[in-house]
């Protein structure tokens, strides 16, 4: 199987819905080559203000050696594109690659791709993404895999093999501090993104201030690109790196999730909710899309809709350590019994070798048409 995806393993994308299943993957007979477009020094630019000379210098490199993928795609059985295989224009790969024979093709989206998104640093080729493709994709794929049910209803309008697979995560990995931090004196609100989800966090910004004036507490950030700055409020902005990502996640007390209720936080995957309730962190996450789904109001975590349930469920964490241990310890179970990869592991190789059997069936049938036509021609005279 060659997995083309548009980020290298530095992106969640890549981590989470590919990497971690190639050992079950292997396991069951598939070897994995991965292949994402952005090497790692692109993909740490690419979210950058400016620099549109090296961009471009960049992309051209790695258009080039994705080009290349056409003229190996003969060594595969199996093609995986998660979002898509290029970032920018129309399906023309994609399309290619669908008539090759012989060539299971499967698709793997966790965001609402189709709906038209840029992020601000890379607006002036916005008018390239071409989201309208993402129905072209689906409909010459074998199978479709989808991060959440609002996905899945999208991908049926034009292909029927459509799985659900969460974007989950290792809880062999994921896992709980083991030090108890229900003592500490300042608890430690975290926000953990990127530069494109980051206006979410500052829409709470009034919600920080607000539980400022009264309740002590320090707000972690990371990812968010720009240093994040709100008057009343102690702000760390911690870098990112891949080895302390689950450290990251618990050193913090509650983690918020905001998102604004819109067709595109609709198609997102809850992921930072999954992550950290693994660690056994307590969520406040705002009722979208599948968030209702993962988030059990006041039984694994708390929803927040207006800005005074924001402040109020804020508060009462902040106020409750023995509170936030049995959310934290509701939110464990939450995810080691539907968002694990133990449990979704399976899924991921069951719709990979069904969608192998289907265009293997597929090709024998055709085959065995073949060979029956010029029999039937020869009856006939």
């Amino acid at each position: 199987m060659l997995a083309l995806s548009p980020v290298p393993e530095e992106g969640a994308g890549c981590r989470f819905r590919i990497a971690q299943y190639v050992p079950a993957l292997e396991a069951a007979g598939v070897q994995v080559t991965i292949s994402p477009f952005f090497t790692r020094e692109f993909f740490d630019l690419v979210y950058r203000n400016g620099h549109h000379v090296r961009k471009a210098a960049l992309f051209a490199r790695r258009a080039l050696d994705r080009a290349h993928s056409l003229f190996i795609r003969h060594r595969y059985d199996i093609l995986y594109i998660y979002r898509e295989a290029f970032p920018v224009g129309p399906a023309l790969l994609e399309t290619l690659f669908a008539r090759t024979p012989g060539l299971t093709i499967l698709y793997d989206f966790d965001d609402a791709v189709f709906l038209p998104n840029t992020s601000e640093a890379n607006r002036p080729i916005a008018a390239l993404k071409w989201p309208s493709k993402v129905r072209t994709i689906v409909s010459r794929s074998d199978a479709v895999i989808a991060g959440n049910e609002f996905l899945a209803d999208y991908a049926r309008r034009f292909n029927d093999a459509v799985h659900v697979i969460p974007t989950c995560v290792d809880t062999t990995k994921f896992i709980p501090r083991a030090d108890d931090r229900r003592g500490a004196p300042v608890p430690v609100i975290g926000w953990i993104g990127t530069p494109t989800t980051a206006p979410y966090l500052q829409a709470l910004q009034s919600v920080l201030q607000e539980v400022a004036r009264t309740r002590r507490f320090v707000l972690r950030v990371c990812g968010a690109g720009s240093p994040l700055v709100i008057p009343g409020v102690t702000i760390e902005q911690t870098p990112w790196t891949l080895d302390s990502e689950v450290a990251l996640f618990n050193t913090c007390d509650i983690g918020v999730y905001p998102l604004t209720d819109d067709e595109w936080a609709r198609g997102k995957c809850g992921f930072k909710a999954i992550q950290f309730m693994a660690c056994g962190v307590p969520v406040v996450a705002a009722p979208v899309g599948v968030n209702r789904a993962i988030v059990e109001d006041g039984v694994n975590g708390v929803l927040a809709s207006t800005p005074a349930e924001w402040v109020e469920k804020l508060r009462r964490l902040i106020d409750d350590p023995a509170l936030r241990a049995t959310f934290g310890r509701a939110g464990r179970r939450t995810i080691e019994e539907r968002y694990s990869l133990n449990v979704n592991a399976p899924k991921m190789v069951d719709a990979v070798l069904e969608a192998v059997d289907r265009v293997r069936s597929r090709a024998l049938v055709a085959e065995a048409a073949a060979a029956v036509s010029p029999l039937r021609r020869a009856m006939k005279k």
